[in-house]
């Protein structure tokens, strides 16, 4: 790898070659819905205790005191009073503070997204990705009055534990929630209970009937498909480490092969940094790091990254010989 850190990195070949053949997968988390204008998740958590204090269930004495809590903890106190009051906390406006995915920049990054991806994953709970949203294509010669806005259609929304199937992956402009959706609030996955019960491992006792569909999801999802993770910044790892080590075979020995990546942004001062996490990845989860350069633009740097990504490597529909040759690793298992 290059010791240089670039605002726009190269696309690695097997990216490239996964987006032609429809199994590239973006896995896409809260920094990319940050950028669209989306609460932080300690901004979201806080957000979820005041809407508890202007319903009149918890003082503002209450929450200058719960205020240093991780947010995890701080959602299952919300939730706690939500129950106890009977009362509901409006997610959707949390996350969506206008009512409208009217984000410019949110619109720039999920359009790319668009272009890269048929199928997504995302540990989300926001709505950015249950719509495809087209650009429109400027013409050479367009003035500022002939553009169109862009349109946006809505995608096949899949968000319970029992519909993490492999097929699911199979079928174009599908977006899977993985901690849930606003679709269906109550089965968000906000508290440390609730992430230990998801990702909960009883496959080592070989019964079936204790089979967890996570992580046998994403034990398939990480073996047939190439995933290019999104919107990860280093406050997100905790959650990426624990979805990639959770999904790893009791059984397995080593790294997964290295056919997964990472889109990762650093100053250029933070080359020890890159460095240490390039190794870390690609030894203990089998990932390659995409390093692109925040030094001018920040996190907005993704904006350009993805759009350059899309324009390179356009998505494909999943051909037939790959779905096929998906079956019979299934019926070999």
């Amino acid at each position: 790898m290059s010791e240089d850190i670039l605002p726009i990195p190269r696309i690695p070949d097997g990216l490239r070659e996964a987006s032609q053949r429809g199994t590239l997968i973006p896995f896409v988390g809260a920094g990319a819905s940050r950028i669209a204008g989306c609460p932080g998740w300690s901004e979201f958590a806080d957000g979820a205790l005041l809407c508890l204090v202007e319903a009149g269930k918890f003082s503002h004495k209450q929450l200058a005191q719960v205020r240093h809590l991780n947010p995890r903890v701080k959602l299952s106190i919300a939730l706690g009073l939500e129950k106890q009051y009977a009362t509901q906390i409006n997610f959707r406006k949390l996350l969506h503070p206008s009512g409208q995915k009217d984000n410019a920049k949110g619109k720039r990054l999920f359009g790319s997204l668009c272009s890269l991806g048929k199928t997504f994953v995302t540990t989300n709970y926001d709505e950015w990705l249950d719509e495809e949203i087209e650009l429109p294509t400027v013409a050479v010669d367009a003035t500022p009055d002939s553009t169109t806005p862009a349109t946006a259609t809505p995608r096949r929304i899949v968000h319970k534990v029992h519909d993490l199937t492999p097929a699911n992956l199979n079928q174009p402009n599908t977006v899977i929630h993985l901690h849930g959706s606003l679709v269906e609030p109550v089965g968000m996955i906000l508290t440390t209970q609730h992430y230990v019960g998801h990702y909960a491992n009883d496959r080592v006792s070989g019964s079936a009937d204790k089979e967890n569909r996570v992580l046998t999801f994403l034990e398939y999802l990480f073996k047939q498909k190439t995933v290019l993770f999104i919107g990860y910044g280093l406050e997100e790892l905790e959650i990426l480490e624990y979805v990639i080590l959770k999904a790893r075979h009791p059984y397995g020995t080593g790294p997964y092969e290295a056919k997964h990546y990472l889109l990762q942004g650093f100053y250029s001062h933070e080359h020890e940094l890159m460095r240490s996490l390039t190794r870390y990845y690609l030894e203990e989860c089998g990932i390659q790091l995409i390093p692109f350069l925040r030094d001018h633009k920040d996190w907005d740097q993704i904006l350009e990254v993805l759009e350059e990504f899309a324009r390179a490597a356009p998505a494909s529909n999943p051909l037939y010989v790959q779905e096929f040759k998906e079956m019979g690793d299934l019926l070999n298992e």
